[in-house]
């Protein structure tokens, strides 16, 4: 017996929308929100109705670029962007450039040849140390939706979602002077990233406005390396506060400082960023500049969707800044 043919009539009874509705869905008009269509979408198909080929498919899907998952940053930042996908049943998939131009250009050679509908990137460490930058302008010109976080390229024409890195490095310095403090450090394993280099221009341009300060640098490119340095500095400088750029630089000085039996925060006092696992379960627990990760992560794919959505022929470009928040816990007075 010859199966009878589903009607819109009864997709309309069935789901209690109107014909318009369910047809408008099943043709992926704009009218209709991406959580409506899917639910049609997946009713249609369980009844066996046909559905056109230029019609809805039951995700879009965005390739999301990290440096380094152990970096917990990053993680959150992924935690919340995924998040925000789900409720737009959007999918997502995630690639690990492992700080390797290398391995991030051929991550993005693979995945632009996929069914992909746009990029959100943070650069890599050797991508911003050689400042090659190709392969995204690239998905540019091939017309890739394409969003940068935290880790952007100034020279690049695309949405970017940043913190205030220059703003936050300054009032980490206002705030230890306001305690008294007039030998700061700055300690910092990220030098050569655009966020480390926005937090240095922010802290010198405050010491350059404040009297009486004896301003130090402690930089490294690696972890060993940084430790020797903050131990000579903690023994010999008379440091009273350090402003660390990164959770590790943070923790290595508060390990070396109780290695010394240097009292937090009476005799030192530590600020670094970010708010993550190593400075939550620092002892005491640190006082942090948070970035607030999950929020750019949600940013980030708000943004992305609407330049998926965007049919206008004129495209604009925008930079949306987050203000970061300073957090004193344990280790400042």
């Amino acid at each position: 017996m010859k199966k009878e043919k589903v009607t819109l009539k009864q997709l309309a009874d069935l789901l209690n929308y109107s014909i318009s509705t369910i047809s408008k869905a099943l043709n992926n008009s704009e009218e209709i929100n991406s959580h409506t269509k899917l639910k049609i979408i997946d009713a249609a198909k369980s009844m066996g109705y046909k559905i056109a080929h230029t019609s809805l498919s039951t995700y879009k899907t965005i390739v999301v670029m990290i440096p380094d998952i152990r970096n917990d940053f990053f993680a959150q930042v992924l935690n919340g962007l995924e998040d925000a996908a789900r409720e737009h049943n959007f999918k997502i998939i995630t690639g690990f450039s492992n700080e390797s131009y290398d391995q991030e250009v051929a991550y993005l050679a693979a995945l632009k040849k996929e069914s992909v509908d746009g990029f959100i990137i943070a650069a890599a460490r050797e991508t911003q140390q050689i400042k090659k930058y190709d392969h995204f302008e690239e998905l540019i010109k091939l017309g890739f939706p394409l969003v940068m976080f935290d880790r952007v390229i100034d020279e690049l024409e695309c949405d970017k979602i940043v913190n205030d890195d220059y703003q936050s490095g300054g009032r980490a310095f206002d705030s230890l002077i306001e305690s008294g403090d007039r030998t700061i450090c700055m300690a910092s394993t990220i030098s050569w990233l655009s966020v480390g280099q926005l937090r240095e221009k922010g802290i010198r341009a405050s010491v350059e406005k404040s009297e009486n300060v004896n301003f130090q640098v402690i930089s490294a490119s690696d972890e060993e390396e940084y430790s020797i340095k903050i131990e000579k500095a903690l023994k010999m400088d008379g440091i009273q506060s350090i402003i660390a750029l990164d959770q590790i630089a943070g923790v290595l000085a508060l390990n070396k400082a109780h290695e010394l039996q240097i009292k937090i925060p009476e005799e030192l006092q530590l600020i670094c960023y970010s708010d993550g696992l190593l400075s939550n379960y620092s002892f005491p627990k640190m006082s942090v500049i948070d970035q607030h990760a999950s929020e750019i992560g949600k940013k980030s794919f708000v943004r992305m969707f609407h330049l998926i959505n965007n049919t206008d022929k004129i495209k604009v470009t925008r930079i949306h800044t987050l203000k970061s928040s300073l957090i004193k816990r344990g280790t400042t007075r």
